[in-house]
């Protein structure tokens, strides 16, 4: 095959330039050529383009030698080939080692053809090596300059075969300690046991990648990301690029902690209506859990009534159109059924517009305070007639009760006299129920008087017996030395008989009615965790009957005005607004304390008619039991309960440590449970419950003594604590519990 050649031929002797010439051409090139026979001429001559350079070794003013020691100092890197008549051996290794490609004596020249395609071939060898290591050091150099780790593995002995760099850096080692190690010294997800299985898996992928962890010399671990790939080349590789993702698991921790922590409810949600992700504000609102979640039970669509499903495609298009939607309001169907209103703002994400996030937010209470507004525009409107008709109820009254004297004077006969008796009642009953109209609708003060609640009790108890069907049974329990309460005896009055009705109501096949007063102190620990309450001397009144009972939800409205479970002229749904609506008024609170088919209790706490501390506070005070120095741990995520629970203790002769989640608690623990008495922890917090922590505890220390508070006395199953504490509880149940707990072997 012919092939074009520029040549450049070093010769004094024409004829033997001819020479080269024909057989150049003999052996099939075309060559350029160019003769010099100077030293001059010849660096003159010299350039790139050049493929060969044929030179004589013997010449009057040059010689082939020089000619290649120039050549050699350009820099050029060209075939040179040496020829001669007289040359000897020796000088032609000379000649090859100063870089020759080849020399030839001139009645030879038959192999001018083949050396010359054999001195081409080592050039372009030479330079497709040099091209190679060039673009090998590049390699290198990018290699080592990446901020990411590069490892070269043995897949047989998971030794570090090389590494770049950035990795000794990473790990705070040298690069001979991190080529002495193996994978297992700094993956602690990898052993010895899985690594032929996890080597494997990577062969058979071609490459696998994943997140896991890095150990650094001082022991610490970071996230990492990996992508693990098998070479075969000389021998069987696996090279691994590394990447440190401390700073974006970071990132996501804040994120997930602003989602999470938000008061708000944020959904993760795709155009089909499937959520991908919520925090835990959006589940409440819902009432699913995150087990539903995870199961994928959850579907926005789904979630959405009827009548807001037009909306929802309207918000669907603005998201499409412009990336975000209008906020908007709308309902969504609850796990159990029911609705619950909220506040909804969209925005699509600009890298996938199939997916997106909402805010939502619960409206159930500004409905309720709107829903209350009417209400009490309503009850304005009743006020004012109530208040347009006092009047004439009144006057139609009063003859009546002031006949009642004479009455008495004309008909002085037992039967008489009891009958006029029963009218009068029925007549102050009836103005008094005029107040109580007047008290509801327009907020009529009563009267502060000093009330002895055990004669109220007395009375109601009479009325009771008089009224109410005989299968109900009614007891009473009133210490002699009840405290008297500054009030209005007749809308205190009011308040025991709505609740007895109410009992009644509750017991239509009969049961108990029971009635009872007693005095209490509440204290401070008990106000701290109550902020309707002020501490201070209180009577107790409790109005407990065996009936039907309530479920919770059923609970949370039983106050609420015109809320009734009677049919309907059987109930107008005020009579427990108005009790709720009196015991405030006296700076009291109610309890409601039922379950379903257990009965229901009323627990009404009225201050007691004092100015100063009762002797008997004093004296529970001073009965009360101390510590001995001991060290507790309180674990609550209130900070004002965990501030008050510390006062009283550390007055009461404790040390004390707090702990304002479970996850606290642990760590305070861990590091002090030596001299750690008692743990004292609620049962209902985020991030690690009490039921959680109480289980970690137990596996730090089977011994550990634990106190466990709640709320919510369904939860008050024995799982390894040594006592309870319902919550609200008194300072003094605290020490008297903490000290048996203490002194129990």
């Amino acid at each position: 095959m012919s092939r074009s050649l520029q040549v450049l031929i070093v010769e004094d002797n024409p004829a033997d330039a001819e020479l080269l010439i024909r057989e150049l051409r003999r052996a099939g090139f075309f060559p350029s050529l160019q003769r010099v026979d100077s030293e001059a001429g010849f660096a003159a001559s010299l350039h790139p383009d050049l493929d060969i350079i044929l030179s004589d070794y013997a010449m009057p003013a040059f010689s082939g030698l020089r000619a290649l020691e120039i050549l050699l100092e350009s820099g050029l890197e060209i075939p040179f080939i040496l020829i001669s008549g007289t040359i000897g051996e020796d000088l032609a290794v000379a000649a090859m080692k100063l870089g020759a490609a080849d020399y030839l004596l001139k009645d030879r020249l038959a192999r001018l053809g083949p050396a010359i395609h054999q001195a081409l071939e080592q050039a372009r060898l030479r330079r497709d090596r040099k091209q190679s290591e060039s673009a090998l050091a590049l390699f290198r150099t990018l290699v080592d300059q990446s901020s990411d780790t590069i490892e070269v593995v043995d897949p047989q002995t998971a030794r570090f075969l090389d590494v770049n760099e950035n990795g000794p850096d990473v790990l705070g080692l040298s690069r001979a300690e991190y080529l002495a190690l193996r994978v297992f010294d700094i993956d602690p997800m990898l052993t010895e046991e899985n690594w032929p299985e996890v080597t494997e898996r990577i062969r058979l992928a071609g490459s696998v990648s994943g997140e896991s962890y890095h150990r650094k010399k001082n022991g610490t671990l970071f996230p990492i990301e990996f992508n693990a790939k098998w070479v075969s080349l000389d021998r069987e590789y696996i090279v691994t690029i590394v990447r440190d993702i401390t700073g974006r698991k970071q990132a996501e921790e804040r994120y997930r902690r602003l989602v999470d922590s938000n008061a708000q409810g944020v959904v993760f949600r795709k155009t089909n209506g499937e959520i991908t992700g919520a925090n835990d504000a959006f589940l409440k609102i819902v009432g699913y859990s995150r087990g539903d979640l995870e199961a994928g039970r959850l579907n926005w669509m789904v979630m959405t009534p009827p009548d807001f499903v037009g909306r929802e495609r309207r918000c669907l298009e603005e998201l499409a159109a412009n990336g975000v939607c209008t906020p908007y309001e709308k309902e969504c169907l609850r796990k159990d059924g029911t609705r619950v209103p909220v506040l909804v703002g969209a925005a699509a994400f600009e890298y996938n517009p199939d997916e997106g996030v909402c805010f939502v937010l619960d409206l159930s209470e500004r409905k309720l305070l709107e829903q209350q507004f009417l209400r009490a525009q309503r009850m304005e409107s009743i006020g004012t007639l109530a208040g347009g008709i006092a009047h004439d109820l009144n006057n139609v009254l009063a003859p009546i009760i002031m006949a009642l004297d004479l009455l008495k004077m004309k008909f002085p006969d037992s039967a008489s006299q009891e009958l006029i008796s029963l009218v009068g009642t029925s007549a102050h009953r009836g103005a008094d129920m005029v107040r109580q109209v007047l008290l509801f609708a327009r907020g009529v003060e009563g009267l502060r008087i000093e009330v002895e609640i055990g004669q109220l009790i007395g009375e109601i108890e009479k009325i009771v017996n008089e009224t109410f069907f005989k299968h109900i049974e009614i007891r009473s329990t009133v210490p002699l030395d009840l405290w008297t309460v500054p009030g209005d005896p007749t809308q205190l009055h009011q308040v025991l008989l709505n609740l007895c009705v109410n009992a009644r109501d509750a017991m239509p096949g009969g049961g108990t009615l029971t009635l009872s007063a007693e005095n209490l102190i509440l204290d401070a620990h008990y106000a701290g965790t109550n902020p309707d309450v002020r501490p201070g001397p209180y009577v107790l009144l409790q109005v407990t009957d065996n009936g039907s009972g309530m479920p919770p939800e059923l609970i949370e409205k039983i106050f609420d005005p015109f809320f009734t479970t009677k049919e309907i002229g059987n109930g107008t749904g005020l009579g427990l607004s108005t009790t709720q609506a009196i015991v405030k008024s006296h700076a009291g609170f109610i309890q409601v304390e039922s379950k379903p088919g257990t009965g229901t209790k009323f627990k009404i706490y009225l201050p007691a008619w004092t100015e100063a501390p009762s002797p008997a506070a004093a004296e529970l005070v001073a009965t009360m039991p101390r510590g001995q120095g001991e060290l507790i741990l309180v674990v609550d995520d209130e900070a004002s309960v965990r501030e008050i629970t510390r006062q009283t203790l550390e007055a009461f002769g404790y040390r004390v440590v707090l702990a304002g989640d479970g996850t606290e608690a642990v760590a305070v623990y861990a590091a002090r449970s030596a001299e750690i008495a008692v743990v004292l922890t609620d049962m209902t917090m985020p991030v690690m419950d009490g039921l959680a922590t109480i289980q970690v505890l137990l596996k730090i220390n089977p011994e550990v003594r634990i106190i466990a508070v709640s709320g919510n006395l369904a939860r008050a199953v024995s799982f390894g604590v040594c006592s309870f504490l319902h919550k609200p509880f008194t300072a003094e149940a605290l020490l008297i519990t903490l000290r048996q707990v203490i002194e129990t072997e």
